[in-house]
C-alpha cells in the first residue's frame, strides 16, 4: 500500500515500473494507429515511462491521452531516449511534431516530399539526430518490434556514438545482444548497430 493525498491505494507492477524507469529517463516516441479506419495515422509524444504511456494511449490507464483516444488502438513504433533533461527532450518532441516551423529542422524538412506516415516520421527523426542541435547527445533509438526496423532504410546514418536497439517488450531492464541492421532489413546501405533486448 502507498499513501497518496491522505488515501491508501494498492501498488501494482506498473507503479513499481514507473518508479524504476522515470528517474532521469526522458524519451520522445512515435505511435502508429493499428485501427483499420485510421491506418497510417501517427502521434509523436514525450514520456518518462513508455510502458505506462502506451497503456494510457490505449485506454488501459486513465489520464493524459485525450488527443489519441479516437484512433485507438496504438502501437509504439520507437522511442528515442537518453536526453540529458526533460527540456531537451521536449524541445526535440516539438521540433519532431513541427518540422516545418522548427528553426533547427525546417531546412531539412523542406527537402522531403511528404512529412506524414510512419516512414517519413522516422526519417525526420533520423535527420534531426544528425543536426547540430542533437548530434552531440548520447541517445538511443529503440524500436519495439523488429518489423519496424524496415523504416531505417533510406534514413541518414546515426552519429557513431548513438545506439539503435530493438526490444520485444516495453521494458528497459534486460540484457542486450548486438546484431547489424543488414541482418534485419537486408540492405547493405544500413550499417547502424542494433541491440536486441
Amino acid at each position: 500500500m502507498v499513501r497518496i493525498g491522505g488515501r491508501s491505494r494498492r501498488t501494482n507492477e506498473d507503479d513499481l515500473e514507473t518508479e524504476r524507469v522515470s528517474g532521469n529517463f526522458f524519451a520522445c516516441y512515435l505511435l502508429c494507429s493499428t485501427s483499420p479506419r485510421f491506418k497510417g495515422q501517427t502521434y509523436i509524444g514525450f514520456t518518462t515511462n513508455p510502458r505506462r504511456r502506451i497503456r494510457q494511449h490505449n485506454g488501459e490507464l486513465t489520464s493524459g491521452a485525450i488527443r489519441t483516444k479516437r484512433k485507438r488502438p496504438w502501437e509504439m513504433v520507437l522511442c528515442i531516449h537518453g536526453f540529458p533533461t526533460n527540456v531537451s527532450a521536449l524541445q526535440f518532441e516539438w521540433a519532431w511534431q513541427h518540422p516545418k516551423e522548427s528553426l533547427a529542422v525546417r531546412k531539412s524538412a523542406a527537402t522531403m516530399k511528404s512529412l506524414s506516415g510512419v516512414a517519413n516520421k522516422v526519417k525526420i527523426a533520423y535527420t534531426m539526430l544528425t543536426l547540430p542541435s542533437w548530434d552531440h547527445l548520447n541517445l538511443t533509438v529503440n524500436y519495439f518490434s523488429s518489423n519496424n526496423v524496415k523504416y531505417v532504410v533510406g534514413c541518414p546514418s546515426l552519429p557513431s556514438h548513438m545506439r539503435l536497439t530493438v526490444l520485444a517488450r516495453i521494458s528497459f531492464l534486460v540484457t542486450t545482444t548486438v546484431i547489424t541492421t543488414e541482418k534485419i532489413v537486408g540492405n547493405s546501405q544500413c550499417n547502424n548497430h542494433l541491440r536486441i533486448r
